[in-house]
């Protein structure tokens, strides 16, 4: 068993947390100096108080005016016209959605005005007030009533655009969670089982909003599914069951009795989706599927009648066993789906009984399962999908990588691997035959756009790492292809710049190069931690950064649902802690999940940091993986993780924050310090600046020509989390220029 994974995905949060408040003082009074204003910023912006943090920064002491007081000052007003620039959009914004929300609707487009009745609230000052103005509610009305009529008509990728655009407006609530839940299970059943289906739906999705329309389905797609079971065996299934029943982190001595139910509802779910019947003939009998579904049904009502004592332990594992022979034997009686369907979602509708994060990890998925907690692996470098015609392309090759230097680029087709034709790939399969062992050579067949014959490109496979460390702009590769960067967003005041993208086995000694690269003239007068739309990673590499900036406590504790300690705390140890003093900003918003919020909050809780954003995501838990085959493994929910106690939570008594989002929480996530809100085109804009400023160009990979200007995030107002964590940090080292100069001149 061994410790792994705290990854999540990201969904959507607004929700302002205000801590305690620092009073204001007059900052023109001739007695405050620069350096105990530069103290009250950082306080009022440490205590959350950001009323007192905006004072302080328009009333710079008039005596300040050195070129760094001069620079902040600029930046002030250059944040101001921003702030009035992006309220003057915002408005416009509402204004112009609610226009369209409005065309949407009198046209019959509901899912169109749904969409944008989502737009308008985001927007607005008020999320909740919103849905209280009767355009919203008559979008609201018209969208509900549609749900229905697409569950009859089987376009369940209608009925999930509905609930999910109502998930979002009523998030507060979580009304529409357990069934926008059951319509997306109702997709992957279509995605998985009767992909022709899934492809019309997606055709009629994109003429709903004006696209064009899929080309025609591939016929070559219908064998997919037998992919998705290859060598999947009945041993599997029971021996997870057996450790999700022992293990999970919510079982006790019934613990049988969730998965064993949840099981019996997948396979019901399946038989219940007449779609299916274009891979499996027999769900088309209607005598066949009643049958199988009054049997499913009364296995339901068995298990209800079962005493708690025969689902204990070893009885448990029995009855499991039993019951899953009687569905392979029923199934052959009735609609003789293959054994192995019947293994899988009987296993993953036991482990979705549990929790979202608890999984089998059947043998098709296991090699790409232990890539994702891996820091490098050896291949040829490049990001590859399945086009509408079911063609395998290139989504980009990864700079500095053999791909990269080999000349593939973006939107490449490829037909052939070592002369083998791809047509029926999966992308299992593509991915088999294309990597292999280091130093070992493949040549890739390339169809590409303006080309007319085949391109055929040999590349040397090699070890490839997954870089999570970045800064703040890409000046070119090293002759092994690894990025520079320059680590400082604002180079005069020199506040360094650091983005996390994952937390992998590489992290860790990847920041502390980092760290030692931007110590090359002297150590900076802050830092800006980027963990936005970080869904976190390995726990020891976020243990391990945790430690770089705290030298001393707690960083994480582990607990069991009995709130019992489930492993020794980790603590810091103060020969690791190279960053510990230093100014640093933590960002963070909805997308940053799992390690990246232990990371936050143990800073956060230790006052290392100051963390800006929105609050995350709430994934507190951690996952363990258990062997149940040599080709299988089991990820389960075993522990929550705990932060540290603040100073106020030690006096106290009390233990330190659970960030562990349950059903029906209201309390979740790392909440920042200081609540700065992006608007939908803000996080779009600041999103698409970033990914085209750090990729270099293929036939000059150090020429900057073509690539945005990193810093119109700050000046053009797209990032204004950003600009806000620079001004605290450019406030308060200004007061430590004005404590190093005092002190100089003493001597």
């Amino acid at each position: 068993m061994t410790q792994i994974s705290l990854g999540s995905r990201a969904l959507i949060v607004a929700v302002c947390v205000w801590g305690a408040c620092v009073c204001p003082l007059n900052a023109q009074d001739e007695q405050l100096t620069i350096e105990r204003w530069s103290e009250l910023v950082w306080e009022s912006a440490s205590q959350g108080d950001r009323g007192a943090l905006e004072t302080y920064l328009k009333q710079i002491p008039g005596r300040a005016e050195n070129e760094d007081a001069k620079r902040l000052r600029a930046s002030l007003d250059q944040h101001d016209r921003n702030l009035r620039d992006g309220l003057a959009t915002r408005r416009a914004d509402r204004a112009d959605a609610r226009e369209r929300m409005r065309t949407h609707l009198a046209a019959d487009k509901v899912s169109q005005a749904l969409t944008t009745a989502v737009e308008v609230q985001t927007l607005s000052d008020d999320l909740e007030a919103v849905l209280d103005d009767p355009e919203i509610a008559q979008v609201v009305t018209r969208a509900k009533a549609q749900i229905p009529i697409a569950r009859r008509d089987g376009d369940w990728l209608l009925a999930y655009e509905l609930l999910y655009r109502l998930n979002v407006l009523y998030e507060h609530t979580s009304e529409y969670e357990e069934e926008l839940d059951r319509t997306n299970r109702r997709l992957v059943l279509l995605s998985n089982y009767a992909p022709q289906r899934m492809h019309e739906l997606r055709s009629r999705q994109a003429q709903r909003f004006g696209e064009k329309p899929l080309d025609e389905f591939n016929p070559r797609r219908t064998e997919d599914w037998k992919l998705r079971l290859h060598d999947i065996n009945h041993r599997m299934v029971k021996e997870a069951l057996r450790a999700a029943a022992r293990d999970h982190i919510e079982a006790d001595d019934n613990g049988w009795r969730p998965l064993l139910n949840g099981a019996l509802k997948a396979l019901k779910m399946l038989a219940t989706m007449p779609a299916l019947a274009e891979t499996y003939p027999n769900l088309q009998n209607a005598e066949k599927r009643n049958r199988w579904i009054d049997f499913l049904d009364q296995k339901l009502l068995w298990l209800d009648d079962m005493p708690d004592r025969e689902l204990r332990k070893d009885q448990g594992y029995w009855k499991c066993s039993g019951l899953l022979d009687d569905v392979v034997k029923k199934s052959r009686e009735t609609i003789q789906l293959p054994n192995e369907v019947l293994y899988r979602e009987f296993g993953d509708g036991a482990m979705r009984a549990l929790d979202e994060y608890s999984e089998i990890i059947w043998p098709n998925k296991l090699r790409r399962f232990k890539q994702s907690t891996q820091g490098s692996f050896v291949g040829v470098g490049i990001l590859i999908r399945h086009d509408e015609k079911r063609q395998i392309n290139v989504v980009n090759p990864l700079e500095g990588t053999p791909a990269y230097f080999a000349g593939i680029k973006p939107n490449d087709r490829i037909t052939e691997v070592d002369g083998e034709s791809t047509v029926g790939w999966s992308l299992n399969d593509a991915v088999d035959k294309i990597t292999g062992p280091k130093g070992t050579t493949v040549e890739l067949g390339i169809r590409r756009e303006g080309a007319e014959d085949i391109i055929r490109v040999p590349i040397t496979r090699d070890v490839i790492k997954i870089r999570s460390v970045k800064g703040w702009w890409k000046t070119g590769l090293d002759d092994n292809g690894k990025p520079r960067w320059d680590w400082f967003i604002d180079p005069d005041t020199r506040i360094a710049y650091i983005r996390l993208t994952a937390f992998n086995e590489d992290t860790y000694r990847d920041l502390k190069e980092a760290w030692e690269q931007i110590n090359v003239d002297g150590r900076p007068n802050g830092l800006i931690l980027d963990l936005r739309y970080n869904p976190g990673g390995l726990l020891p590499s976020a243990v391990d950064v945790s430690n770089l900036f705290v030298g001393s406590g707690v960083i994480v504790s582990g607990e069991t649902k009995d709130q019992e300690q489930a492993w020794p705390d980790r603590r810091a140890d103060p020969r690791k802690a190279a960053m510990a003093g230093l100014p640093t900003v933590v960002l963070i918003n909805q997308g940053s999940a799992s390690a990246s919020e232990i990371v936050a909050g143990c800073l956060q809780a230790h006052r290392a940091a100051v963390v800006v954003g929105k609050r995350s995501f709430g994934k507190g838990s951690v996952q363990t993986v258990h062997r149940i085959a040599h080709e299988a493994r089991l990820k389960l929910t075993t522990q929550y993780y705990r932060l540290p106690a603040t100073k106020e939570q030690r006096e106290r008594g009390e233990k330190g924050r659970l960030v562990h989002r349950r059903p029906g929480a209201k309390d979740w996530g790392v909440d920042p310090d200081i609540v700065v809100d992006t608007t939908p085109q803000q996080i779009k804009a600041a999103y698409d600046l970033r990914q085209a400023a750090d990729i270099l160009r293929e036939d000059d990979p150090v020429e900057a020509d073509g690539r945005p200007d990193i810093t119109d995030l700050l000046t053009k107002g797209l990032d204004p989390q950003l600009e806000t964590a620079l001004l605290i940090l450019q406030a308060r080292a200004l007061g430590t220029t004005a404590t190093d100069t005092r002190r100089a001149m003493a001597k």
